[in-house]
């Protein structure tokens, strides 16, 4: 964006050295005032809905910014032209609109910025509300010989994924679903920790636990190397 605005104003101008010095002095300003507006602002005030201080404070924000704009335009004209008031003229109107354009550009990535984490913090709640009604139920149904059959979460040891289909082990003999392993993962309850990409399995019947493999009922199940935080974790609790 830098480099942009340098090529724009420098070929209006005739001259990049004169872009670069008025951009080089206009940019601090304009970027520590979004800083602040985006840092301070939205979080403390717009973010808890206290509209009047925000509006308040941001109009306060604007004037001390655009003071300082003028001050670095004053002190790069003084550098530049030695107060020479013929020099000036031409390009009074262009500095003006080259502060105008790096505002809108700074303040538009930053209320962009904004939006992004007010989506993804609003993407987490509705993850960690979807994840605690998982933790409150007591069975689920999957769609197993072309009927719906409900399972109670108490009763599975393990799920095992094979190919395109999944065993739900509840016994000596599984149900057979065609529903994928990482669905049922998101559908299930934080006590069913995925162990390794081909198994899920109920941590409250889980027997024993070693460096690779873990044991239920009797049944050797591997652990996965990227999984082993997760069932170390899962384990402690």
């Amino acid at each position: 964006m830098f480099i942009l605005l340098n090529v724009l104003f420098g070929s209006k101008w005739n001259s990049f050295t004169d872009a670069f010095f008025f951009t080089s002095m206009l940019f601090p300003v304009a970027l520590g005032t979004a800083y602040f507006f985006n840092g301070v602002l939205v979080p403390r005030f717009l973010n808890q809905q206290n509209y009047f201080t925000f509006s308040l404070y941001s109009l306060y924000t604007l004037i001390a910014s655009v003071c300082l704009s003028q001050i670095a335009i004053v002190l790069a004209f003084i550098l530049l032209t030695n107060l020479n008031w013929q020099m000036l003229d031409p390009l009074v109107k262009d500095v003006t609109q080259l502060q105008f354009v790096i505002y809108v550009i700074v303040f538009l990535f930053g209320f962009i910025q904004v939006y992004q984490t007010n989506q993804s913090n609003k993407n987490q709640i509705e993850n960690l509300s979807e994840k605690a009604k998982a933790n409150l139920q007591e069975s689920i149904t999957v769609r197993s010989n072309r009927q719906n059959v409900n399972i109670r979460l108490s009763e599975i040891n393990y799920i095992e994924s094979l190919s395109d289909y999944v065993k739900i082990w509840n016994g000596d003999e599984p149900i057979i679903t065609r529903e994928k392993i990482s669905h049922l993962e998101e559908k299930l309850p934080d006590i069913f920790v995925r162990c390794h990409r081909s198994f899920l399995a109920n941590a409250n019947k889980i027997d024993s636990v070693s460096y690779d493999q873990l044991v239920i009922n009797g049944k050797e199940i591997p652990i996965g190397r990227k999984y082993k935080a997760q069932v170390s974790e899962i384990m402690k609790t």
